[in-house]
């Protein structure tokens, strides 16, 4: 039995659900309210991102699996997922945009929910890489250790989210722009490498 690549699934998640784009959307979205405010909010997302991902990890492969989905076909549907949403991101970048309006009082609970948690956190891509592994690796050990690998992210996103307004503050945009590139290559990399480790499993070409 293969074992759980655990060094790839956290640098596919890091890269995907990690806080290199939640900084500066947390710190737009979040920066007029108090620090407090800011902390419950935070701490809100991480919880719900964290929800979501655990339905995912033990329900969203097994309703793959009764669809009667192939492996091989759902690593290629990540891996092309992988790469379009990479080539946007990377096309997109820098193209700007007016921030929007600061949230009204009281709007903490739904701004945790939409957008940090959903979809700045729980990116439809990242739900979709975590099915694949879990699809690939269905114990319940590699559900735990897929989840703990998703844990010790989203701990990283609630420090990043905490410190957001300061990191922001003292570096600026220009880096994460940079790191947000170097990741958009390697995430469509990963993605092309899976097209073609599905095409393999296939059987498609002898």
């Amino acid at each position: 039995m293969t074992d759980l690549p655990l060094p790839l699934l956290a640098s596919l998640l890091f890269a995907l659900i990690g806080p290199i784009a939640l900084i500066p959307l947390f710190a737009t979205l979040a920066g007029a309210m108090s620090p407090a405010e800011q902390r419950r909010v935070a701490l809100r997302a991480f919880l719900m991102a964290l929800v979501t991902f655990a339905i995912a990890i033990f329900a969203g492969a097994s309703m793959l699996a009764k669809a009667g989905t192939s492996a091989a076909s759902l690593m290629m549907a990540a891996g092309l997922i992988l790469c379009l949403t990479a080539i946007r991101a990377l096309f997109s970048a820098g193209s700007g945009g007016a921030a929007g309006p600061s949230p009204a009082p009281g709007s903490g609970i739904a701004l945790a929910l939409t957008p940090i948690a959903i979809p700045g956190i729980v990116t439809p891509v990242g739900v979709a890489v975590i099915v694949i592994f879990v699809s690939y690796f269905p114990s319940l050990t590699d559900r735990l250790a897929i989840l703990a690998v998703v844990l010790a992210i989203l701990l990283a996103d609630l420090l990043a989210m905490l410190f957001a307004a300061r990191l922001m503050r003292a570096i600026g945009p220009a880096p994460l722009i940079v790191l947000g590139a170097v990741f958009g290559v390697l995430q469509a990399a990963m993605g092309i490498e899976m097209i073609v480790s599905g095409l393999g499993r296939s059987g498609l070409f002898g």
